[in-house]
């Protein structure tokens, strides 16, 4: 296999714009000549992870200071920027969650057209998946002349890790996301089901770029995680090698969602293959991260899970569940719950799970903005995870 570059540099922080532009504009020219993929006049859209209304010091979603930077960048080279995404929850709007995440005041500065997924349509198309058939992505992707992937650097309940392959689930509109996460229960399932979105955006993908100055470990992708400054902006032409390099730098040992990657032949996933280029890897806080807790979850084989959830299962699992002192009502753990495992009870205001239809997708706990969903652990996995 060729040789695919991996380009990092260190960052200690957001304040400083022009030292943010000086990085990523570093960090990006490190790759090769980007005046050949970026061509005067096209449309490119830049997709951050703006999974809800968080601000952007909550280190929840791409940081509007590395977006700008991009916005820059692109403008520099002729071509026209546009920023969209499709957040989980947006219960109290999207213009709402454009401000909260900086991304209003962004696109008014530099004048950047904001698109909402939910709203611009979208297109059908047939994928290799064992359960699923057909996806719908959003049809702005096929509007634009070429993607530029900005993900946070965050661990994740589900995948244990959210990086650039992960952050393209956002090209999925709306509630057919919940949908997808109800045939694709377990981690394997999801990660070939994120394999054909990559493999469908592939050709338009111009280069991905992780926001990891400041991101989530622990029970992330949200206000469960805790916030660390890693230090890092990293980027590639290679996306799945880009993944491939910062999971492993983390110390993750559990590589399933790069499998069918690797299987597809959609990228390299094998580090000997991988050339780091800009700041050595001592500049970097990236050593003995706190992975979520339910990773012991994603460690076992499915034949395993299957044999524990048959004979075990009222013994071993990991579920979440809701604190009625934090819980406000919102009902958006409701709405996200991909198998309606989360009702109110009786006359009840509030929510309740039930254990026995949820599928640890932990949808509920991702999209929860109060804090209010917390993952509960049996005596059994609690013995297996200490």
């Amino acid at each position: 296999m060729l040789k695919t570059i991996v380009s990092a540099y260190y960052c200690d922080s957001y304040d400083d714009e022009y030292h943010v532009q000086n990085i990523v504009d570093k960090t990006i020219k490190s790759l090769g000549n980007i005046s050949d993929i970026i061509k005067p006049k096209s449309k490119i859209l830049i997709k951050p992870n703006l999974l809800s209304a968080y601000t952007p010091d909550q280190a929840v979603t791409t940081h509007p200071a590395v977006v700008k930077a991009v916005v820059k960048l692109v403008k520099s080279l002729g071509a026209v920027p546009v920023i969209g995404d499709s957040p989980g929850n947006l219960l109290k709007g999207v213009e709402y969650l454009w401000k909260q995440t900086g991304m209003l005041d962004l696109a008014k500065e530099e004048q950047v057209e904001l698109i909402n997924f939910e709203v611009s349509g979208s297109v059908e198309v047939s994928i290799d998946h064992p359960a699923i058939k057909y996806i719908h992505i959003t049809k702005a992707l096929i509007d634009c002349d070429g993607i530029i992937n900005i993900p946070k650097l965050k661990t994740h309940t589900f995948m244990g890790f959210t990086g650039g392959i992960k952050n393209f689930y956002g090209c999925i509109p709306g509630a057919r996301k919940i949908e997808y996460h109800k045939l694709a229960p377990t981690q394997q399932d999801f990660s070939c089901l994120l394999s054909e979105i990559y493999r469908m955006l592939k050709e338009k993908v111009l280069f991905t770029l992780v926001d990891g100055v400041i991101g989530l470990e622990g029970n992330g992708p949200s206000l469960h995680g805790e916030k660390r400054k890693f230090g890092i902006i990293a980027g590639s032409y290679d996306t799945v090698s880009l993944d491939t390099f910062i999971f492993n730098v983390l110390g993750g040992k559990n590589k399933v969602f790069l499998k069918p990657l690797r299987e597809k032949n959609l990228g390299n996933t094998d580090l000997h293959n991988i050339i780091l280029v800009g700041d050595k890897l001592n500049k970097f806080d990236l050593k003995n991260i706190k992975f979520p807790v339910t990773r012991i979850l994603n460690m076992v084989p499915r034949w395993i899970a299957v044999l524990i959830g048959k004979h075990l299962g009222k013994f071993f699992w990991l579920k979440p569940s809701v604190d009625q002192e934090k819980c406000v009502a919102c009902l958006q753990c409701i709405k996200s719950c991909p198998v309606k495992a989360i009702t109110l009870i009786g006359d009840g205001i509030k929510p309740v799970v039930n254990r026995e239809k949820c599928i640890s997708c932990f949808c509920c706990h991702e999209l929860c903005t109060h804090k209010a969903v917390n993952i509960e652990e049996s005596f059994l996995a609690k013995f297996f995870i200490k």
